[in-house]
């Protein structure tokens, strides 16, 4: 991207190529903090003072089927997608897999209200996976969400606000995961269960939920095929968030309840073609290592949280996610500058974008993502085009004018400290 040498700015005919990068990122960051504040998901709020509630058991306490980031009903979140009806202590068991519970111990008050909610029976998918493929739930940790409960259970008769009485999840806190919080009837009649899926975002520094509806099916076919289980229905919770549609299951415990399955993982190896282009390779191998160099990063942060995970449970999750932020947050722009020099700045650009840009889908395909909110795609995309200007401020580091390595650079920031600050 050469300039004529007599100009003292830009010269828009030869650097319209990374203008126009400038104004898409420009549009792609501005669009997703947008999106942010955007009411996209779930339906608006309940009116003040009138709370929706709905009644699992007949006569007993009454449960706001949402949960919520404070103590109000305005900062709610996530649907309530699953109710297990029976002493909370037997469905906690049922879920970690504690054995040595009596048939004689269990309850007889579990029926629903069939009068204030209607029960879809469920019937089993001949075609589902097997219970074997399903869920192994351990205790998990997460950001605090609250519901609502009022009734005869719920301090004596007034309302209160319950905070998860355990939380579980089946994957890692730093990679994929499917997350329970699970809300004890105060009354002991039933267990409230809000489960997402949701994967570690390194450029939010939190979850990202990607739904509801996937994990509530695996809870319905896990204990569909368990012997311990009496029933499964779907009730009519009339709360659809995310790609939730409103109905939860309903799940009846026997007095026994079974052990959970071992869950095997299997990994599917990809083999990857071999170059038939050697020439081209070492005439461009300065902006193949710069595109691979942002893979290997990019990917390595993943892992390697995932496995500082594992191998230190006794350390905040978070504490583990700290160096490695840095590295991300550092290393990628240093990586594509450094590199960028004494590269063609085109090929700088599309290398830097397509080799972090494919460690981005090869990140959220190996987290089993599928479905991202648009915000997070257009904020991906400012990410991308940032560290491409970057690299095409390594190349052009001689020239004069407005150079793009400091739109890149505070394309970058901002693409970092927007979620920081709560805007995405």
């Amino acid at each position: 991207m050469a300039r004529r040498d007599d100009s003292t700015g830009p010269d828009l005919e030869s650097d319209a190529a990374w203008i126009a990068a400038a104004f898409v990122l420009v549009a792609s960051l501005g669009g997703a903090v947008v999106l942010a504040e955007w009411p996209l998901w779930g339906v608006g709020p309940d009116p003040a003072g009138e709370p929706h509630l709905v009644e699992p058991t007949e006569g007993g306490t009454q449960l706001w089927p949402y949960t919520a980031r404070a103590r109000e009903y305005e900062s709610r979140t996530l649907g309530i997608n699953v109710v297990f009806y029976g002493d909370p202590d037997r469905t906690r068991a049922a879920l970690v897999g504690r054995p040595g519970l009596d048939a004689t111990d269990g309850p007889e008050d579990a029926e629903a209200d069939s009068e204030t909610v209607s029960h879809e029976r469920l019937d089993v998918d001949s075609d589902a996976a097997s219970v074997a493929d399903l869920v192994s739930w351990t205790n998990a940790t997460g950001s605090t969400r609250y519901t609502y409960a009022e009734g005869s259970g719920a301090d004596s008769g007034a309302g209160v606000w319950l905070v998860p009485s355990y939380e579980l999840h089946d994957g890692t806190y730093l990679g994929q995961r499917s997350h329970i919080r699970a809300y004890e009837d105060p009354a002991g009649e039933w267990t409230a269960v809000q489960v997402h899926a949701e994967h570690w975002d390194w450029f939010r520094l939190r979850h990202t939920v990607t739904g509801i509806s996937e994990p509530q099916q695996d809870i319905e076919r896990e204990f569909l095929e368990r012997p311990g289980t009496e029933d499964v229905v779907r009730v009519p919770f009339g709360n659809g968030t995310a790609d939730g549609d409103g109905w939860a299951s309903g799940i009846y415990l026997l007095g026994r309840v079974g052990l959970p399955p071992v869950v095997g993982l299997s990994l599917l190896g990809r083999s990857r073609r071999a170059s038939r282009a050697g020439e081209f390779l070492r005439r461009r191998r300065r902006e193949a290592a710069l595109g691979g160099g942002l893979f290997a990063v990019y990917t390595a942060v993943r892992w390697l949280g995932i496995a500082g995970e594992l191998l230190f449970p006794g350390i905040s999750p978070k504490a583990v996610a700290a160096p490695l932020y840095v590295v991300l947050a550092v290393g990628l722009p240093a990586l594509a500058y450094s590199l960028g020099r004494e590269s063609d700045a085109a090929w700088a650009f599309a290398a830097a974008v397509l080799g972090l840009g494919a460690a981005v889908v090869v990140d959220y395909a190996a987290m089993g993502t599928s479905v991202l909110p648009l915000r997070v795609v257009l904020h991906r995309g400012s990410v991308l085009l940032a560290v491409g200007l970057i690299a095409v401020g390594g190349a052009d580091a001689g020239d004069t004018g407005v150079p793009p390595l400091l739109v890149g650079a505070t394309a970058w920031i901002a693409a970092l400290a927007a979620p920081a600050i709560g805007l995405l």
